[in-house]
């Protein structure tokens, strides 16, 4: 009998590691590479949250803390570069690690490091790149 409840308790604990989401938050204000990077993420399992601006993006990120944030460098109101210092000032509030941030980008890379960023994943990408990333991070 003893067997069997332990049988049963690892069971529940199996079960509720599968139900955890885990969620990519996706920072594009481009529908077509939102769609594409979403569309990968949910492939391998995840969990995706598409933001088309920093605004929304941290606005997301407040609701439900990522495990990996995927921005665009240039997009509308808060730009990847500063999503990036606000997410990690978010996690110092809340005694958190920040999560892993891959800036997607076409501008040099030189500026994409300068943003503290854990990755660049340069545009134009291929998609095994994009799941390089997704298997490094998560």
């Amino acid at each position: 009998m003893s067997a069997e409840r332990d049988a049963l308790a690892d069971s529940d604990k199996s079960d509720a590691r599968t139900m955890t989401l885990v969620v990519v938050l996706i920072a594009e204000d481009e529908q077509s590479i939102a769609s594409l990077v979403a569309e990968v993420v949910a492939q391998a399992g995840y969990t995706p949250l598409v933001a088309t601006n920093g605004r929304h993006a941290l606005a997301l990120a407040r609701e439900q803390w990522p495990a990996l944030v995927i921005t665009d460098l240039m997009i509308p109101y808060i730009d990847g570069a500063a999503l990036t210092a606000a997410l990690r000032a978010e996690a110092t509030t809340r005694g958190v690690a920040a999560p892993p941030i891959v800036l997607m980008t076409a501008a040099s890379l030189q500026y994409a490091r300068a943003a503290g960023t854990d990755a660049v994943l340069r545009k134009p990408f291929n998609l095994a790149e994009l799941e390089a990333l997704l298997n490094r991070f998560l």
